[in-house]
């Protein structure tokens, strides 16, 4: 077992009690109880970092990111009695370092690279308080002040950090019609996109060809295809081996580490939100990731549609829908009787039940 493995474990097993004790370590002096009480789990994770990291001659050699995930009691994360990015620096960050890591022998502002704490609400909406590896450390004489075992002396010149940020955290797929469409798309498109596709298998190798130039996971995956109000699935394109064209997509970029807990994923496609079962169908394929969508037609240019939704739909959700009677008794108690193959009582069953919900605008505007 890897130290990191060991503390991680560790803090699994132990965050409850341990949390009991983040007022005393904290450098903000106020009760801590409240807050407290309103975090419902807590996860610590370390994920090692996927390039070098070299900073004023000194390389990074250690476990990796240090990620606590944080989830709150509180349907939106503005609801949180302090200001949560205050709560993560000046009480959360303290605790994990003074109250748990020093144990281990590690020091949380000299041993991990980037430090992450993510706050999750009740919505599924997540916001995140960032300390990047650079962080503090620009002045050369950091190293020798605040020696580590994980930053060793190299000849290497390059600060390798500065080339990790300047990968694109944002993928742009656009799926345009055959013929003129796609002529003027590949002649303009790619100032606004990252690429432009004739299908799913041509930008799957894009995406293989040009993976390092992005980040993983993605900040936003924005998919742009026609789509269809009479169809089923949100891109209005053929089927493969049973699976809609988004779902082989959304799978195959999961797969290869492109979508992750946080990842924002976008389909403009016109009509897309009409019949959330098209959305509730995409978030499943990735185990229940929010997906979100365009309801009526989405303006590129305004960034504009009648409405956008997201859902987070599990496949446990699903059976439970159908197999576990959820969806009949629920029509039962509401209509009286069970009513099928309504996708207007669809939404409601999905909106009702949490399942979707109406957004204040889109996710991610291109102009």
């Amino acid at each position: 077992m890897t130290i990191s493995d060991a503390i991680t474990d560790y803090f699994r097993k132990n965050w409850k009690d341990l949390s009991k004790q983040i007022g005393f370590h904290a450098n903000l002096v106020a009760d801590h109880s409240e807050w407290v009480g309103l975090i419902k789990d807590m996860k610590l994770r370390v994920t090692p970092t996927e390039d070098d990291i070299v900073i004023n001659g000194f390389q990074y050699v250690g476990p990796g990111d240090l990620n606590l995930d944080v989830y709150l009691n509180v349907d939106h994360i503005l609801e949180f009695p302090i200001d949560h990015f205050m709560f993560a620096r000046e009480s959360l960050i303290p605790w994990l370092n003074r109250g748990i890591l020093k144990y281990f022998g590690i020091n949380l502002n000299t041993d991990f690279a980037d430090i992450n704490v993510n706050f999750y609400d009740n919505m599924g909406d997540v916001d995140s308080y960032e300390l990047p590896a650079d962080y503090g450390r620009t002045k050369p004489s950091f190293f020798y002040d605040h020696p580590s075992r994980f930053w060793v002396k190299t000849d290497k010149k390059q600060n390798i950090k500065e080339q990790r940020k300047q990968k694109k955290d944002v993928l742009i797929l656009n799926f345009p019609k055959k013929g003129m469409e796609m002529n003027i798309m590949k002649t303009l498109g790619n100032i606004f996109v990252s690429g432009v596709f004739g299908s799913i298998n041509q930008s799957l190798d894009w995406v293989t060809k040009n993976g390092d130039d992005f980040t993983k996971p993605l900040k936003t995956l924005v998919i742009g295809a026609h789509g269809n109000k009479c169809s089923s699935s949100i891109m209005s394109t053929a089927k493969d081996n049973g699976k809609s064209d988004e779902v082989v997509l959304l799978q195959q970029l999961q797969g290869k580490g492109f979508i992750g807990p946080n990842t924002v994923v976008f389909f403009t496609s016109c009509f897309g939100a009409d019949d959330l079962s098209k959305l509730t169908y995409s978030s499943q394929a990735l185990g229940g990731h929010r997906v979100h969508g365009a309801e009526g037609v989405y303006n590129y240019v305004t960034g504009n549609a009648d409405a956008f939704y997201s859902c987070s739909f599990t496949p446990s959700d699903n059976d439970k829908m159908w197999n576990g009677d959820l969806y009949e008794k629920w029509c039962m108690l509401k209509y009286g009787k069970y009513i099928i193959n309504n996708p207007k009582l669809y939404n409601e069953y999905y909106l009702e039940r949490g399942y979707c919900r109406r957004e204040s605008g889109a996710p991610y505007k291109f102009l």
